[in-house]
């Protein structure tokens, strides 16, 4: 059971208006952060290269062009669930020429419009995400992190900057689930 995990940075996922944050459990060291192990796993799936493709375009696009001040580019799909999802709906990806299938699901964390954390997901192949077993217990852990990552602000362990577009924390930090 992962019950400790630390916060990585995501240098190439740095943009002028998102910084992108993920998290590594502890226990798994030599291993990916979440975001690194969702995109490993999904790279190997070709019925979806260009649905995680134009994914992490989307990533690019609210990094480099919009923030994430707007709740429409994320989804929200469980009632009572703290995380967000990536992508939005198709109506609002459309809008910005770039198409994804509604099915791929990446969980993340909107910290505020400079900084979104980047979980982990899968193909949902249900209706709730809590209902599916590829994507049920991502989206729980997402909420859970959520949570916790929520408390460690508000506790003073992860801080804003003084223009509030990047977090400090100590490198030590740990954070415990």
């Amino acid at each position: 059971m992962n019950n400790f995990a630390v916060i990585e940075r995501l240098e190439e996922f740095t943009f002028e208006k998102v910084k992108y944050y993920s998290i590594r459990f502890h226990e798994n060291e030599d291993e990916a952060n979440e975001f690194y192990d969702f995109l490993t796993r999904m790279e190997d799936i070709s019925e979806i290269t260009s649905d995680l493709d134009n994914l992490l375009l989307w990533i690019e696009e609210i990094g480099k062009h919009h923030g994430a001040k707007k709740e429409r580019f994320f989804r929200h799909e469980a009632k009572g669930g703290e995380a967000s999802a990536l992508p939005p709906s198709s109506r609002i990806m459309e809008l910005y020429e770039i198409v994804v299938e509604e099915k791929l699901r990446l969980y993340c964390m909107v910290a505020n419009e400079n900084v979104v954390f980047l979980f982990n997901g899968g193909i949902k192949t249900t209706r709730y995400p809590q209902d599916c077993p590829n994507v049920g217990p991502y989206f729980k852990q997402a909420n859970n992190l959520t949570k916790k990552i929520d408390k460690l602000f508000q506790e003073k362990s992860i801080r804003w900057n003084d223009d509030f577009t990047d977090i400090n924390f100590d490198s030590s930090l740990i954070i415990e689930l």
